[in-house]
């Protein structure tokens, strides 16, 4: 199955909060079971390119997946363009990947306090 497209838009130092709900059907009544299931996310400059973040993760079962970005994580990030995405290893080891897009860093303006 192809990765669905999700562009992340971060302007540096705001905090971020991207949910996605997975189901297995269309009519979304059927939810995607997460029991067991590692997701991992990471922005890098470009495909295959330098590790810029990992982006922290919270599942809520059955089939909710959280992506979290804070201050201090979107402040790291460099003022360009870059690449994301978000993959499950599931139970028995096989990795798939769900969604993946570009990263659009926008730069700050106004200092906020930590």
């Amino acid at each position: 199955m192809r990765p669905a497209t999700f562009a992340l838009n971060v302007y540096q130092g705001d905090t971020y909060t991207w949910v996605f709900t997975l189901w297995k059907d269309r009519d979304r009544t059927d939810p995607v079971d997460l029991t067991g299931t590692t997701p991992k996310a990471e922005i890098r400059d470009r495909a295959g390119g330098r590790l810029m973040l990992n982006i922290p993760l919270n599942v809520q079962l059955p089939n909710v997946i959280e992506a979290v970005l804070n201050r201090e994580d979107s402040m790291k990030l460099d003022r360009h363009v870059g690449k994301w995405d978000l993959q499950l290893t599931l139970e028995g080891g096989a990795v798939a990947t769900i969604v993946r897009g570009n990263v659009n860093v926008m730069p700050a303006i106004t200092e906020s306090a930590p």
